[in-house]
């Protein structure tokens, strides 16, 4: 990432990931976040700074994920 984040920041972010939308899986991590970040970063991304990295996938994510909240109300539609 040609220096242009902290090992701080990067270490965050990647923790952040991997417990969360990768579910352990280093492979993921490796080939799907951390190319989508890293290209970001070079292409000039700067909002780590004042999250040391940390929510910032989510912002880059170009695959839309479900809405926890959304998923547990329209269930409960469902079920009722």
């Amino acid at each position: 990432m040609n220096d242009e984040i902290t090992d701080d920041e990067l270490l965050h972010f990647m923790k952040e990931q991997f417990d969360g939308i990768c579910y352990g899986d280093t492979d993921y991590l490796e080939t799907t976040c951390l190319e989508i970040f890293a290209s970001a970063v070079r292409a000039g991304y700067d909002g780590l700074p004042a999250s040391d990295g940390s929510g910032e996938y989510a912002k880059l994510d170009p695959v839309p994920r479900w809405d926890h909240a959304l998923f547990l109300e329209v269930l409960n539609e469902l079920v009722q």
